[in-house]
């Protein structure tokens, strides 16, 4: 059986769990390690969403088995956070669908606005 997983911080635990998804609010790295680890070495069916905060200190041995898994397949929710001068919204954007879809993207009037 196929399912949604979500790995996000605490404080936004509450807004999924509403929602009905299967959610882990995670406050060290190591459980939600321990949590994938497990989930892969089970072939867990399903799609796993994690927040980018997390995704960024997670072991790399450890995404590159998710990457490689043909059971459990994920996607970065984005942190809300400030973007910084080198990130837009729109780039954001396009690295999700490009990983989603495998293919590059660009917006409309994206040529000049970076110009």
């Amino acid at each position: 059986m196929s399912r949604l997983l979500v790995l996000t911080r605490k404080t936004l635990l509450p807004g999924f769990q509403l929602a009905g998804v299967e959610a882990y609010g995670i406050d060290e790295i190591e459980t939600a390690e321990e949590l994938m680890e497990q989930w892969l070495k089970t072939e867990e069916l399903g799609l796993l969403a994690i927040d980018e905060g997390l995704l960024e200190h997670l072991d790399s041995s450890l995404i590159k088995h998710l990457e490689t898994s043909e059971k459990l397949h994920y996607l970065i929710i984005p942190g809300g956070g400030p973007l910084g001068q080198d990130i837009s919204r729109r780039h954001r954007i396009s690295e999700m669908i490009r990983r989603a879809i495998g293919s590059h993207i660009t917006f409309k009037g994206e040529e000049d606005e970076e110009s």
